[in-house]
């Protein structure tokens, strides 16, 4: 799919400087290089974290088909035993005899939601050392009854497989894919898909690619939060209310009331998207990008105060928010 590329490099410690510092650095030691060769002797460079006593989480897209992996750290080389894989969810467990590194705390994305702190970890970049980037999570999207999370963490090249870890240091998603371009989105599977694979028991020798991961899809297979991207990025507003409608008739989802929001009011309905708005956040109030739209919203009206007061939860909430998409 043309707009969600591999979530692959993690931009050094961003702005967001609540979550401890002896947290960030306490981490480095779970995050691991993967590296893998394929059939053509090519080496393709992913990351990974210690969820378990001799277990290495991934995104199972940086070894699928490798003719050989094997992980590092510390300068010193460790071949897997066995593969624990959900290749539908894209994350893969790579099972050792002596790895001799201490697993992550393991979190949950239960209680998580819009606007906390969050931190990425990875060997980003063929780094030499873990590198991190620091944000809040934007979005919460159901699917197949996961939580999968947008934040604005940054990554790309070499942080497929990495953590996303909560203000205290657990880890609640493996980095995965993100959209191109500036504007990037950035998606995490969560660390409940983890939970049930290190649960499973089921373990396999090859990493013959069974089937592609959900987020690389053909685009009518691909869940509605993902749809969304084409027309949002294109500025396909038409296209992007009908698939909004679709997913909110389909799903019942608020989250597509944003988008609805958002498309009508760059199709001139403004007092339609100011209404569905103001109904969002009674029900999410912690929707950063919401705040922002009807903050421009008012703005127009010329209702600096109430403008005001939205700009500042927006900021409050996620003062990397711009008007990007507004």
């Amino acid at each position: 799919m043309k707009y969600l590329l591999i979530a692959l490099i993690i931009f050094p410690y961003s702005i967001y400087a609540d979550i401890p510092k002896e947290i960030v650095f306490s981490l480095n030691k779970s995050i691991v290089k993967i590296h893998a060769v394929n059939e053509s002797g090519n080496h393709g460079v992913g990351s990974g974290v210690v969820v378990s006593k001799d277990h290495v989480v991934t995104n199972c897209h940086v070894i699928a088909n490798a003719k050989g992996v094997h992980v590092t750290k510390y300068g010193v080389s460790y071949s897997p035993e066995q593969l624990i894989a959900d290749w539908h969810n894209d994350i893969c467990i790579l099972t050792f005899k002596y790895l001799e590194l201490p697993p992550v705390e393991l979190g949950s994305t239960k209680n998580m939601t819009r606007g906390d702190d969050v931190m990425a970890k990875s060997f980003g970049g063929n780094a030499l050392r873990p590198v991190t980037a620091t944000g809040k999570i934007r979005e919460i999207f159901d699917y197949d009854g996961k939580n999968i999370i947008q934040s604005s963490t940054w990554f790309s090249l070499g942080a497929s497989g990495g953590g996303l870890f909560d203000d205290k240091g657990a880890m609640i998603g493996v980095t995965t894919f993100k959209t191109p371009g500036r504007r990037a989105l950035y998606f995490s599977v969560p660390i409940e898909v983890v939970k049930k694979l290190l649960d499973s028991g089921e373990r396999i020798t090859v990493t013959s690619q069974a089937m592609l991961p959900f987020w690389d899809e053909p685009p009518e297979k691909l869940p509605y939060f993902m749809r969304i991207v084409k027309p949002l990025f294109d500025e396909n507003w038409e296209d992007l209310k009908a698939i909004s409608q679709e997913w909110q008739n389909k799903e019942k989802k608020i989250e597509a009331d944003y988008y609805i929001a958002l498309s009508m009011y760059h199709l001139g309905n403004v007092d339609e998207s100011k209404k569905m708005l103001e109904n969002l956040l009674i029900n999410i109030p912690e929707h950063a990008l919401a705040h922002n739209l009807i903050s421009k919203i008012y703005r127009q009206e010329g209702n600096n105060v109430k403008s005001a007061y939205h700009t500042k939860v927006s900021t409050e909430l996620d003062s990397e928010i711009q008007e990007t998409h507004n």
